[in-house]
């Protein structure tokens, strides 16, 4: 387990510490920030401080209520939907997690020794040789 503290509860980030929070408000732009994501400015505040005192951390999910997607055009997934999703994401990670059969230790390449005995030879077979002859040399008409 890694010693980062984690979000339990995803409600509300955890309260930062007041010289962070004068920190963050001393930026101009928090407050436009928050209202363009229509959180509270205190939530918004916290919410980057988190991630300020957590620089590994990245958010699990992002939560858009139903009527926040509608004002944007899409259609709520149903819950059904949601766990296909989710299910789809965990298999994909694992399948990631897992070796490949190409991650397998090789087997061992066949030796050959260096003392080799003679090559083989085909017993010559002159009706083969007659037949391959008359085919290489084209007959004059």
């Amino acid at each position: 387990m890694s010693d980062e503290p984690v979000m339990e509860h995803l409600d509300a980030p955890p309260p930062i510490s007041a010289e962070q929070r004068a920190k963050i408000l001393s930026d101009p732009n928090v407050a436009k920030m928050a209202a363009e994501l229509e959180m509270p400015v205190e939530e918004f505040v916290n919410t980057v401080g988190y991630y300020l005192n957590n620089p590994g951390t990245e958010p699990a999910f992002l939560v858009v209520s139903d009527e926040n997607l509608k004002k944007m055009g899409v259609d709520a997934p149903t819950p059904e939907a949601l766990e296909a999703s989710v299910r789809a994401s965990v298999v994909a990670i694992k399948a990631g997690q897992s070796p490949s059969g190409f991650d397998a230790a090789k087997k061992k390449e066949v030796e050959l020794s260096s003392a080799g005995g003679k090559a083989l030879e085909a017993p010559a077979d002159p009706d083969l040789e007659d037949t391959v002859k008359k085919a290489r040399i084209p007959r004059k008409s």
